[in-house]
């Protein structure tokens, strides 16, 4: 398992989601609560954990294929926000035999646009304080 803090963030966009890496990170998975299940007696705290985990996790993954029916931006905030819940899910595993690490990332922007519009309000913001900090100083 990775030592820092959270998931590492994607260098693609929502709209590069696709149904296929939601298969794949879904087929990951279920193997891998499978193999934790199979590591101990049935009905054992260990595999009531495996299954529960597994429903859990079950779920987000039907909640993020709904976010495949268009491109719209509100569809692809939806499937940014479920696409992250299930990657802090899978996260543990990373490392691991078979983890997609280049494509089971957090997704910060829905397309190029959104990331360059995101990169100027934190530009601006920036200059902002910058120039707060630079009035500040030159007052006193």
């Amino acid at each position: 398992m990775p030592y820092y803090e959270e998931p590492n963030y994607a260098p693609f966009y929502a709209g590069d989601l696709t149904q296929k890496d939601v298969s794949a990170l879904k087929t990951f998975f279920n193997a891998r609560v499978k193999e934790l299940a199979a590591e101990h007696p049935i009905g054992s705290n260990a595999t009531r954990a495996a299954r529960a985990l597994g429903m859990a996790v079950g779920a987000q993954i039907d909640e993020l294929n709904l976010w495949f029916n268009d491109e719209e931006p509100e569809t692809l905030r939806k499937r940014i926000h479920a696409w992250n819940y299930v990657v802090f899910s899978v996260w543990p595993w990373e490392g691991s035999d078979g983890f997609d690490a280049t494509r089971w990332r957090l997704i910060q922007h829905c397309d190029v646009e959104c990331d360059i519009r995101s990169a100027r309000h934190r530009l601006r913001e920036l200059e902002a304080r910058i120039e707060k900090q630079r009035v500040g100083h030159s007052g006193r």
